[in-house]
């Protein structure tokens, strides 16, 4: 799905056939049917005509891909292009052999930008990029057009495989104006895609940011298509910065995103996007580092977009829905209720401006039902949490098993199950969460980035049934899916510890095994390390620690502990704002501690404390 936007427009099919005739026989991922019906019918020219470059690749047996890139020249560059470069690759099954020759396009592109004179074919190309694995006499037939595919593939793979792909640090691309910065720039991307193993699904994340450092760096200031590659370059610095963590990548991705602002022209019709590419960065960094500085740019950044956006413009809605989302995370930050209210009006405009069929659709009904759950679990109103499960059930519904966004929507509808369930107390709803999580996780493949928050959710869904019922497999198997969602994510996400180490402590609670409440304090331990101060789940993961000292305080009575629990309260309590809606249960637990740490000791101080935070409270 994100090859769409991340890659130059890229769209990645399946080539099932070993042969290219007239036709073209492709079946796309499942996630993507649409796409088959638009080149179904189209001989192989009417495609790559096109297309600026293709590139088939075989990825082992007879599955190959197509990666088509369209447009990516711009109009004004395509005009005395000719024909499209296109490079065919050797391939065999127990060698996979992906590589994405973007560097082709890249330095024809330079060369079209710059007024020098277009390469005659390919295998100029080729040469003026030193190390193309791809062996001139072997790719055209003397007349500049590729041989067949079945030919190609007679030969075991004999070109340089991708974990070697990239330009010769003594040579670099060749060109005036590519110095030895940009060269450093482009050897770190070519390491990080050199050490993912071809098969891995973060690959293409690693050539994404690959392939648009080299066309941003390439195109000229002044251009008018470098706004786009500096965003398209910034949302994929923003995705690897998602799969990895790496804090230099979200960095970079921001001045990038706001480089494209900088350099777009107002009332350019790209400018509303570049906009709200901006504030989904500054927004990315907030949730993770929780400045609201960034919180605040990224809300100014969107509503900028969604004011330069008429509403009969398709884009809209997709402006109001990223607005929405940066109103609502801000209420969970500061417990304003005009963000939260503002939020839900946002979202509902979204909903209203798309039509009953649209692909958008039920991503916009989530987002409702988001709002509207957040503000249920503010104010309490039963209509909130009704009205939000009611659009998450449309959205799944409206969704066919094959979309990628389906996982997404089952889990957000189990979420919203779970809710009620945890007000209402009504069985049905806690097992459809159940029924709903489990779908989440059975759709997304092994190896994919969200898996592991499926799995969270499913075991979360699990443990509140263990608490209701006391069925001892629900809590097994709680436990069982919290640990692989631990196990899969690298690097180690601080929410999930922290979600494990509550399971094992409920776990402890009734078995009363020592491993699993010691085990509790390590995650959650783990959690609070790896949550920056500021950030809007720090108190929470404090309190949560807390909980477990005293835990195994009130087991063990071993002085550290209770001292330790209350250290941790006493810091959620000092990172929970006044006025927000979770400071009295911060009280609360603080309270608790040192109540208990009375009853050990005796000391009135303690006594009179904790019956001031019951009190404030």
């Amino acid at each position: 799905d994100h090859l769409l936007t991340e890659f130059s427009h890229l769209v990645l099919e399946l080539k099932l056939d070993d042969r290219i005739g007239d036709k073209v026989d492709l079946v796309l991922r499942e996630s993507r049917p649409g796409l088959w019906d638009i080149v179904k019918s189209s001989t192989l020219p009417e495609i790559t005509g096109h297309l600026s470059f293709s590139v088939f690749a075989e990825l082992g047996g007879e599955e190959r891909q197509l990666l088509a890139s369209k447009e990516l020249y711009g109009p004004e560059l395509r005009d005395g292009v000719g024909e499209p470069v296109e490079i065919v690759l050797n391939g065999h099954e127990n060698h996979p052999n992906m590589i994405l020759k973007t560097r082709v396009v890249a330095v024809d592109l330079f060369r079209q930008s710059s007024g020098a004179e277009r390469p005659k074919n390919e295998t100029e190309v080729q040469g003026n990029l030193q190390d193309v694995p791809i062996n001139a006499g072997d790719e055209t037939n003397g007349s500049g057009h590729h041989r067949t595919m079945d030919s190609l593939l007679q030969h075991p793979r004999s070109q340089t495989p991708l974990d070697n792909v990239g330009i010769s640090p003594s040579h670099g691309l060749g060109f005036p104006g590519y110095n030895k910065d940009i060269d450093r720039r482009i050897e770190r991307e070519q390491e990080a895609v050199n050490s993912t193993p071809n098969n891995h699904p973060d690959k293409f994340k690693q050539l994404s940011v690959f392939a648009n450092s080299l066309l941003v760096h390439i195109i000229p200031d002044g251009h008018p298509d470098k706004p786009r590659r500096l965003s398209n370059l910034g949302n994929s610095l923003l995705t690897r910065f998602e799969r990895f963590g790496n804090l230099d990548d979200m960095n970079d991705a921001i001045v990038k995103h706001q480089a494209a602002v900088d350099l777009t022209p107002d009332g350019h019709p790209d400018k509303p996007q570049q906009l709200s590419n901006l504030g989904n960065s500054f927004l990315t960094r907030f949730d993770r580092l929780g400045n609201l500085d960034d919180m605040k740019n990224a809300i100014v950044q969107h509503q900028i977009a969604v004011d330069l956006t008429p509403d009969d413009h398709p884009d809209k809605p997709r402006q109001l829905s990223n607005l929405g989302n940066s109103l609502l995370t801000r209420f969970d930050r500061l417990g304003n209720l005009d963000d939260m209210n503002n939020a839900i009006v946002q979202h509902q405009a979204a909903v209203n401006l798309t039509p009953d069929g649209h692909p958008e659709k039920p991503s916009w009904l989530s987002n409702l039902g988001n709002s509207l759950i957040t503000r249920f679990k503010r104010l309490g109103n039963l209509d909130d949490i009704d009205n939000a499960i009611a659009r998450y059930q449309a959205a799944v519904n409206l969704t066919p098993n094959r979309d990628p966004d389906k996982p997404s929507l089952a889990s957000n509808l189990g979420n919203s199950l779970l809710t009620r369930f945890q007000r209402l107390g009504n069985l049905d709803d806690i097992n459809n969460a159940i029924v709903q999580h489990q779908a989440a996780v059975n759709l997304t493949p092994d190896g994919h980035p969200l898996k592991p928050s499926w799995l969270n959710n499913l075991g979360a869904s699990l443990l509140t049934r263990f608490k209701r019922l006391g069925n001892l497999d629900d809590i097994n198997n709680a436990i069982a899916q919290q640990q692989a969602a631990v196990r899969l994510t690298l690097p180690k996400k601080p929410g999930l510890l922290s979600n494990l180490g509550s399971s094992l402590r409920t776990r402890f609670d009734c078995l009363g095994d020592l491993n699993d409440i010691n085990n509790a304090i390590v995650q959650h331990q783990a959690a609070v390390n790896l949550t920056p101060d500021g950030h809007p789940e720090k108190p929470i993961r404090l309190s949560n620690l807390g909980n477990s000292l005293l835990t195994r305080f009130q087991r063990l009575g071993d002085l550290d502990d209770i001292n330790n629990a209350i250290a941790q309260h006493q810091a959620a309590v000092n990172l929970a704002p006044d006025g927000h809606p979770e400071k009295p249960s911060r009280l609360n637990n603080l309270g608790n501690s040192l109540i208990t740490r009375f009853e050990r000791l005796g000391n009135l101080d303690d006594m009179d404390n904790a019956i001031a935070r019951f009190q404030t409270a």
